[in-house]
């Protein structure tokens, strides 16, 4: 079997985009940690307006969140878009408003945005709609880099500015991030109608670029839209998701099936075959936005998503636990082996392995603690790789034993 010797780190492609940036951010635990004890919210701010589903205009506002008693004359801003299926939900949902607070406590300048809502259970109508959520969160970028160029009062980095959202709302920035080619827009909207990917929700003449993505429990509809050189992403999504498919697979809107898309966990797959640095976190056995009432999945989310995007600002985390999954990953030539030994990746790893075996002998592999005791037997996957999920299990040495030609053979896993 070939030797397992290239390891690819996806920090530094994030940490070397550092160079482009003007102003350091890693002189101070700031964006690290909490470092305020509270914000301040200006509510109910207009950033433009755009005509609705029912032809009605509808006026958009947001709600703009700053660390208290901040004296930083720069700051980065991330953009949060509610969930609620493009149907309900507003900019004062509990999952959204306590990134908020957790960011800005960190330093950011956070924005909770209202976006056009409306859909019907189609196909052409749901996608109305997602294309609709776009063109608002470009408007919402918009202002704030309008608001930088003339009257800065929120002092924000026009070129550090970052979206995400839970739910529909990652799936508003991911297609506000990856659907940005005009040859790439379904051919059954109205663009005539609707307007350009731009859109016209106000503040034109300026840029809507973002430096990065954060995904929460969101999808894509197609993965084919990601082209190497895209902004990186952050995925995180339960495997349980009946509401968004956490791979690729059917999404419904009102109980009616609508289309196939493509969730976190296909997005990754696919940004890690292109060279996309990207990270993903699996919330294993967990249902749809298991941290909007869960204070242990915010804490996890906002670290995990605090690490990203501190890290894509050039600087270490001081916590880097939830990475290492993310960060390492084999050769090609490793996987592509003809040998029956089977490879298990990445290792250490944070939430599961992949088992890669080569040879359809392989039938099954039990995952053992250090006493020797089974603690969970798989079915190895008729594609020749199966994913171990760590689940709830300790930090510390496992044994993955691998049955193969009518031995076994066994590897080490190191859960961090």
């Amino acid at each position: 079997m070939k030797k397992l010797i290239l390891i690819i780190l996806f920090l530094s492609p994030l940490k070397n985009c550092f160079s482009q940036f003007t102003h350091n951010y890693c002189n101070s635990p700031r964006y690290d940690t909490e470092v305020f004890t509270g914000d301040s919210i200006s509510g109910n701010i207009m950033y433009g307006s755009n005509i609705d589903y029912l032809g009605s205009t509808t006026t958009l506002t947001m709600d703009i969140y700053t660390p208290s008693g901040d004296t930083a004359a720069i700051r980065p801003l991330i953009i949060w878009v509610h969930g609620g299926g493009f149907i309900g939900g507003t900019k004062n949902d509990g999952d959204v408003t306590s990134l908020c607070h957790h960011f800005a406590k960190r330093g950011y300048v956070c924005a909770s945005i209202n976006y056009r809502l409306g859909v019907f259970p189609t196909q052409v109508s749901a996608t109305q709609g997602v294309y609709r959520a776009v063109q608002d969160l470009k408007a919402a970028i918009r202002f704030f880099r309008k608001n930088a160029a003339t009257t800065n009062t929120f002092k924000i980095d026009p070129d550090m500015i970052f979206a995400g959202g839970s739910s529909a709302g990652a799936f508003t920035s991911l297609h506000l991030a990856y659907l940005d080619q005009p040859s790439e827009v379904p051919s059954y909207i109205d663009t005539t109608v609707l307007g350009g990917l731009e859109g016209s929700s106000g503040n034109p003449g300026y840029s809507s670029h973002v430096n990065a993505i954060v995904n929460l429990c969101g999808a894509l509809g197609d993965t084919a839209w990601i082209h190497p050189g895209d902004v990186p992403v952050c995925s995180m999504h339960g495997t349980n998701d009946v509401v968004v498919p956490y791979a690729t697979d059917l999404i419904y809107v009102l109980g009616n099936p609508i289309m196939v898309v493509n969730g976190s966990y296909s997005i990754s797959q696919h940004a890690n075959a292109i060279g996309l640095p990207n990270v993903m976190y699996t919330f294993y056995g967990a249902q749809h936005v298991p941290f909007s009432n869960n204070t242990a999945y915010m804490d996890t989310t906002v670290r995990f998503v605090s690490n990203f995007l501190y890290s894509y600002m050039g600087c270490t985390p001081t916590d880097m636990h939830p990475f290492p999954n993310t960060f390492i990953n084999v050769s090609t030539a490793d996987l592509n082996s003809t040998s029956d030994e089977p490879v298990v990746y990445p290792n250490p790893a944070f939430d599961y392995v992949t088992i890669q075996a080569d040879n359809s002998a392989a039938q099954k592999a039990e995952l053992a603690d250090v006493t020797g005791r089974t603690i969970q037997t798989f079915v190895l996957n008729s594609s020749h790789k199966t994913i171990v999920y760590r689940g709830d299990l300790s930090a510390g040495l496992y044994f993955l034993k691998i049955y193969l030609n009518g031995k076994t053979i066994t590897k080490k896993v190191c859960f961090q």
